[in-house]
């Protein structure tokens, strides 16, 4: 009996021994209240954004996109990302201009691409031939594209033969939505008539290409299409300052059979007559491309009245040329060129090259 309670007295000594904090169950954990809840999102998505799809560790993407970029271990199902509110990948992208594209130029249904490296091969330079593809960049990526060697031969009682040194800059300010200048650049004219040689500056051109829709695996007759806008602005040397032309073309490409892309262009564009007034024109290009290797394109080419951008005279023009990939980004392309009958240049020679960043 004595034992018993020898036990029993060591046991509550020990327990009246123990601090008070060790003998009380731990305190329950507070809910945060409104006061001290966040209130603003994070950097990256709208006040209407859901705060319950916004993760505690991620301050760029809702739980399902930041699965599908990170490849986290969490698992969402399809239901799950189905709910999710849209999210622009974009503001979730690798390159800071992209980031700052995305959260100014806001598109909700973009796909992922513009996580992407840059990439010259798709959907290519447009100045390696006379049209312009319908397809453009997407957004943040930047192509420079340039021609040091152009070549225009004399035509018979009409102009000069001369050199410039074209340049295209592209960048995509959403995924449909390309922003361009575009310009010959340094120009050459030899001396004509009356007319001493000089060297100038050619006009700046500023454009605006738009994606309408891709080509369809189940119409093979449908299309890919864009549209293409730009101004010719008078921003020139004196001797060759024509006035502010604009212009707008449809682009156009197919798929066809062996392996061709066909691009095709047709619009209206102006020029500027002997009395000084803009007149306006049809302008129509084309281009079949075929594919030897992966890294190497021939194609045939030609326009009528124009190319799809303002860099050659007003005749009829053919000729071949083609392209060639280094890589992923940078590529080298040329062509010769001859118009159809004597009023226009007898050659056209282009060599430049085209790099993505």
């Amino acid at each position: 009996m004595i034992g018993h309670w020898g036990v029993y007295g060591t046991t509550l000594l020990v327990v009246l021994a123990l601090p008070a904090s060790a003998a009380q169950p731990p305190p329950a954990p507070q809910e945060q209240s409104a006061e001290d809840a966040p209130t603003e999102n994070p950097p990256g998505f709208p006040p209407e954004f859901p705060r319950d799809l916004i993760p505690p560790d991620s301050g760029w993407l809702p739980r399902g996109a930041r699965w599908l970029v990170t490849d986290s271990s969490d698992e969402v199902s399809d239901e799950e990302l189905m709910r999710l509110s849209p999210v622009d990948p974009g503001l979730s992208s690798p390159l800071p201009r992209t980031r700052w594209l995305a959260r100014n130029f806001l598109e909700t249904v973009d796909p992922w691409r513009s996580h992407e490296p840059a990439n010259i091969r798709d959907p290519g330079p447009d100045t390696a031939n006379f049209p312009n593809s319908p397809y453009t960049l997407p957004r943040g990526w930047v192509y420079v594209e340039t021609t040091p060697f152009t070549w225009t031969a004399a035509t018979r009682n009409v102009q000069s033969a001369g050199w410039n040194w074209e340049y295209l800059v592209r960048i995509g300010v959403t995924d449909r939505v390309e922003f361009r200048v575009f310009s010959n650049g340094l120009t050459y004219s030899e001396p004509f008539g009356q007319s001493a040689a000089y060297t100038a500056l050619a006009p700046l051109v500023l454009d605006t290409k738009i994606h309408l829709w891709g080509a369809d695996d189940k119409n093979v007759l449908l299309p890919s299409a864009g549209l293409e806008f730009y101004v010719q602005t008078n921003w020139a040397s004196p001797q060759l300052q024509a006035g502010t032309q604009p212009a707008a073309t449809l682009l156009f490409s197919n798929e066809l059979p062996w392996d061709i892309l066909l691009e095709w262009n047709v619009g209206i564009g102006a020029t500027t007559n002997d009395l000084g007034n803009l007149t306006y024109q049809d302008i129509v290009q084309f281009a079949f491309t075929k594919s030897l290797t992966p890294d190497l394109q021939i194609f045939f080419q030609g326009y009528v009245n124009q190319a799809a951008l303002p860099r050659y005279g007003q005749n009829t023009v053919l000729g071949w040329g083609f392209v060639r990939y280094f890589g992923s980004r940078t590529s080298l392309f040329g062509s010769y060129n001859s118009a159809t009958d004597l009023a226009g240049p007898a050659s056209v020679i282009q060599l430049g090259g085209a790099a993505a960043f």
